[in-house]
């Protein structure tokens, strides 16, 4: 439950949601529906094959943040790397969002180029993260952004920075994203 917490704050925060009474989440500004289909869906263009590659289980995916799909300007999918007792989640984010508004966005941080399967990005990470357990990765592809997290649970038995791991996972996932 602690990973769809910290990954739906982490949503709300990068798509400019604002919590409501309730718990729900508004919009507080509205993206084109049609733009938000048009989206590259990550639970339906990874293999299982290239996830175990990865490293993480194929049975644990989700496509859901606290229960709710189909956020406007994104599409998601997330998976643990086991079923039990995980030491990390890995999700995938494809977005209507550009990198560069990402990087206006000042919950995140620390900024760096990255490379991975021959594809420039960007790496950063979240304001909010002081035990340094996130790591983000923003590839550009066709028209949209398609982003990596890695969420690191604070009982992880893998001692790899989430960095690491993110871009060990990039090696392998960039191939499958769209085109640039």
């Amino acid at each position: 439950m602690t990973t769809v917490s910290v990954l739906a704050g982490a949503l709300l925060a990068v798509s400019g949601c604002d919590a409501t009474i309730g718990g729900s989440a508004a919009p507080a500004m509205t993206t084109d529906s049609v733009a938000t289909e048009a989206l590259w869906d990550p639970c339906t263009q990874i293999s299982d094959d290239v996830l175990r590659q990865v490293g993480v289980d194929p049975s644990t995916r989700d496509n859901t943040i606290s229960g709710v799909e189909n956020v406007e300007g994104w599409k998601l999918c997330s998976w643990h790397d086991r079923a039990v007792r995980w030491n990390y989640a890995l999700g995938v984010w494809a977005t209507t969002h550009s990198i560069e508004e990402t990087k206006q966005d000042q919950n995140n941080i620390d900024f760096a180029d990255v490379m991975a399967a021959g594809r420039s990005g960007v790496r950063f990470e979240r304001a909010e993260d002081s035990h340094e357990e996130m790591c983000y990765l923003s590839f550009p592809a066709n028209g949209q952004s398609i982003e990596i997290s890695i969420y690191k649970t604070v009982l992880t038995e893998d001692e790899r920075d989430p960095c690491d791991i993110a871009l060990s996972a990039a090696e392998v996932l960039v191939p499958v994203f769209p085109a640039k």
